[in-house]
Parts: structure tokens; sequence; C-alpha cells
């Protein structure tokens, strides 16, 4: 495969211990909804697993040894932060150890809470963990509106609506930290270049040249 393609995959990741961290397989775990689609190179996935697809044919299955830098990366102390009680609760959230939360656009932990004082730590969860994967590498996803589709759903799931109107794709309810993401992604990777953002429920549309 090559760099730029839209492939589906399927796969299953555990630990060295053999707890099931992820998986597309329902079978597997109960969240799981399927094989998704991925771009390769856009860093969808991990570098140990996007370096295998780069190598494998199409209905090929492997299974793969990942280390550490090649996973989730080493745990870096720098990115454990220091917040203000204050900054959580203006934003109506009540923080406790093990929460997970989306701070600057990018998802943390609470380490801990004391004297109004918050740790929050940016490092992966697995990060610092060498990982074992089962994946398979299913087709290429080559139609253009297919491949929009699947981008979306890989990001947001099915939250986010499109219409697409002479040469421009009207997206809604993107969320404004990832609105850039997207739109490099769209551009670098597909033909729909003139992208238009607009939130729902009547309030002022977004347009990003």
């Amino acid at each position: 495969m090559k760099l730029g393609k839209f492939v589906r995959i399927e796969y299953t990741g555990t630990l060295d211990n053999g707890e099931i961290f992820d998986s597309t397989d329902p079978k597997v775990l109960e969240s799981a909804t399927g094989p998704v689609t991925i771009i390769l190179g856009a860093g969808h996935v991990i570098k140990g697993m996007e370096k295998a697809l780069l190598e494998m044919k199409m209905g090929e299955s492997r299974e793969l040894d990942i280390s550490v830098d090649d996973g989730f990366g080493k745990r870096d102390s720098k990115k454990i932060k220091l917040y203000k009680l204050r900054d959580f609760l203006k934003e109506k959230i009540r923080p406790y150890p093990g929460m997970r939360v989306t701070l600057d656009g990018k998802m943390a932990t609470v380490k801990s809470v004391s004297s109004g004082r918050i740790v929050v730590d940016f490092n992966h969860l697995l990060a610092g963990r060498s990982l074992k994967y089962k994946i398979k590498l299913i087709e290429e996803v080559i139609d253009e509106m297919a491949q929009l589709k699947e981008l979306l759903s890989f990001h947001f799931g099915e939250e986010v609506q499109f219409k697409v109107e002479a040469d421009v794709l009207e997206l809604t309810d993107v969320p404004d930290y990832f609105q850039e993401r997207l739109k490099d992604e769209l551009a670098t990777y597909t033909n729909f270049k003139n992208i238009r953002f607009l939130v729902s429920k009547g309030e002022d549309d977004e347009k990003h040249d």
C-alpha cells in the first residue's frame, strides 16, 4: 500500500498480559462498531501499525509486537501540568482523580485534586507500554463520497453532518479545535478543497477560506 490511501482495516490490541485495550470487533469488545477506515500517512494509527500496513497486501492479516517508540511513545514528565480548581469550576467541571477531560483540544487524565490544585497528565494512557496487535487489511476505499463519509465517521462518529453544493463542502458542528486539522486532511487527501464550517441551531455560520 501507499501513503495517502484510504484503507478499511480491523484490529485488536492487547497488552503484554493479554488484556484487550482496543478492538474493532464487537465480539471482542462490546463497544466496537466494526472495521474502520483510515488514511495511511495521516497519523490515524500508531507508527508500528502503519509501518505494517504499508507492507501488506489486500486481505492479508498479521500479528504485531509494537515497541514503545512505535506505539504511544515514552512517558514525558513535561506533559504533566498543574491547573487551578477554579479553571475547572468555571467550565462547570468538578474534577476527580482518574477523570478524563479535554483541555485545549487534547485529552488528559486528572491525576490528583488537592488544595485547589489539579494535576493533569496529557500522556496517552498507554504511553510507555509495549503492545501487541492483530490486524487485517480488508480493502481500499476509492469512491470519493465514501472516503468523505468514512473520514468523518473516523473522527466524529455520526455527530457531524455534511452537504456538498457545487464545489463547496459544508460541515456542521465540527469542534473549533479540530477544524484546521480536518481542513488539512481534506485538502491533502481528497478533492474537497473548499470547506465551510457551520454550526446548528441558528447560530452564525463560520467560514474558513
